[in-house]
C-alpha cells in the first residue's frame, strides 16, 4: 500500500555529486518565496485572531521546523523535489474562525484534521483517487492557481517600474542566451538585480533591527468542540489532500516523476498532529515550492534542492523571530517578481499538459474556475475547479472520461 523508499546513503551520494548553482538558484528562490508570502498570511491570520507575537512564533516553528524535518526524510526516500509545510488555505480558514471560537477550539478542529488525514492514507484510497482523476483537468487547475503568481509580472511595472526593469532584464539576459546559465541561472541574476536596486534606493533601511534569539515553542492543549469541528475539520482535510497536495502530486507527475501519494498523505497527517500541539495549521505538500524547485537543474537531481530547503527550514524554525523580521525586510514587489519568474516554465508546462489532446473542455473549465478565486463552504476555488472541470467533461467528454478509468503508466526516475 505505502510506495517502497529508495537508499539514503545512495541518495547523499547524489546530493554530494550534484549539487551545483542551478540546485542552489532553485532552493534560494524557494526559501524566499516560502519565507515572505506565507509569512505575510501568517501575519494577516494571526492579526485578524488576535494571536499574540509568542503564538505566531509558535505556529511558524511547527509549520516549518517539522515541515522542514519531512521535507528532509521524504527527499532523501525517495529523490523527488517537493516541500512540505504548513497550508496556506488554512491559514486564511483558521483567521476568520478565531473571531469566534477559541485558539483551543481551533486547536482541536487541527488535531481531528491530522487524525482523519493520517486514517485516509492508511486505506490508499488518497493515490486510486488521484489516479482516476484525468491529468489535464489537474493541470488546468496548477495553471489557474500559477496564473495570478506569473501575471504580477505585469501588474508590477506599474508599482515599480525601476525594481521590474531591472530585474526582469536580469532575467532575460540569462534565457535569451547572452549570458551562458551555466555561470548563473537566470533568476539567481534576477534576484541579485533586484536586491542591488532595492539597496541602493535604501528599501531595506526603513526596518528595525534585527532581535537575534532562539523560539521557544508553545504546546497547547486541545478542547474538542462540536460547532469547532463541523466548522473546520472538512474544509481544513478538503484543503490539504484536495488542493495543496493535488497541486505539489500533479507538479511532480507533469515532470515525469511517480510521488509516493500514500506517503506523501501519511506524512500530512501524522504531521498535523506534530503541528497542531504546537499551535500550527495542518501540514501539506506546498504546490508553488514544489514548482520552484522543479525549474531547471537535471531531473535526477532536483530533490537536492528539497533537501537543502528542508535544512534551511529547520533552521529558520529555530530562529523564527529572525525568520519574520527577515521576511519583513524584502520588498514586496520583489518577492512578487522572482516568484513569478521562476513559476513561467511550470505555468507554461502546465497550459502544455492541460490544453492538448483529450479533456479539453473539462481543462478550460477547471482552469477557469481556480482563476475565478471562488471560496464556498469555506474550500477555495481550486477544488471547486477540479469538481466542475471533472463534472463538464464526464458530461461533453464522456468517452475520454471512461478512458481515463484505467490509470496510466507512469514514467519513473
Amino acid at each position: 500500500m505505502f510506495e517502497k523508499p529508495g537508499d539514503i546513503r545512495a541518495a547523499l551520494r547524489t546530493i554530494m555529486r550534484y549539487t551545483d548553482h542551478n540546485i542552489l538558484s532553485n532552493t534560494f528562490v524557494a526559501f524566499l518565496f516560502m519565507h515572505t508570502g506565507p509569512i505575510a498570511i501568517l501575519l494577516s491570520a494571526a492579526q485578524a485572531g488576535g494571536l499574540a507575537e509568542s503564538e505566531m512564533i509558535s505556529w511558524l516553528f511547527a509549520g516549518y521546523g517539522i515541515g522542514g524535518v519531512i521535507t528532509v526524510l521524504l527527499s532523501l526516500l525517495y529523490r523527488q523535489p517537493f516541500a512540505v509545510a504548513w497550508s496556506l488555505p488554512a491559514a486564511a480558514i483558521m483567521g476568520a474562525s478565531l473571531q469566534h471560537l477559541s485558539f483551543p477550539q481551533v486547536v482541536g478542529a487541527y488535531l481531528i484534521t491530522g487524525l482523519i488525514i493520517t486514517t485516509i492514507s492508511l486505506t490508499g484510497l488518497t493515490r486510486k483517487a488521484m489516479d482516476l482523476i484525468p491529468i489535464p483537468i489537474v493541470m488546468g487547475m496548477v495553471a489557474g492557481l500559477f496564473l495570478p503568481f506569473c501575471l504580477k509580472l505585469v501588474t508590477t511595472f506599474t508599482l515599480d517600474p525601476l525594481l521590474a526593469a531591472v530585474t526582469i532584464a536580469a532575467f532575460l539576459l540569462v534565457t535569451s542566451g547572452a549570458l551562458p546559465a551555466k555561470f548563473v541561472p537566470s533568476v539567481l541574476l534576477a534576484a541579485i538585480a533586484g536586491i542591488i536596486v532595492s539597496a541602493l534606493r535604501g528599501d531595506f533601511s526603513a526596518v528595525q533591527p534585527l532581535s537575534i534569539s532562539m523560539t521557544r515553542p508553545l504546546i497547547y492543549l486541545p478542547e474538542f468542540n462540536a460547532a469547532a469541528i463541523l466548522e473546520l475539520v472538512l474544509p481544513l482535510t478538503v484543503s490539504v489532500i484536495g488542493i495543496q497536495n493535488t497541486q505539489g502530486i500533479a507538479i511532480l507527475r507533469s515532470e515525469g516523476y511517480d510521488p509516493p501519494v500514500n506517503v506523501m498523505t501519511m506524512a500530512s497527517g501524522l504531521g498535523s498532529l506534530a503541528m497542531g500541539i504546537l499551535g500550527s495549521v495542518p501540514a501539506c505538500i506546498t504546490g508553488p515550492v514544489s514548482a520552484l524547485l522543479n525549474s531547471s537543474g537535471e531531473k535526477k537531481a532536483r530533490y537536492t534542492g528539497s533537501f537543502y530547503l528542508g535544512c534551511l527550514m529547520i533552521l529558520s524554525a529555530l530562529f523564527a523571530p529572525v525568520a519574520i523580521g527577515l521576511a519583513l525586510l524584502i520588498p514586496a514587489n520583489l518577492i512578487a517578481l522572482l516568484g513569478g519568474l521562476a513559476l513561467l516554465k511550470i505555468l507554461m508546462d502546465s497550459f502544455q499538459s492541460a490544453f492538448q489532446g483529450k479533456f479539453l473542455m473539462g481543462a478550460l473549465v477547471s482552469f477557469l474556475v481556480t482563476v475565478s478565486n471562488i471560496t464556498a463552504f469555506n474550500i477555495g476555488s481550486a477544488f471547486w475547479g477540479l469538481i466542475a472541470g471533472c463534472l463538464i467533461s464526464y458530461i461533453t467528454e464522456p468517452s475520454s472520461f471512461r478512458e481515463n478509468l484505467s490509470p496510466p503508466q507512469r514514467k519513473t526516475v
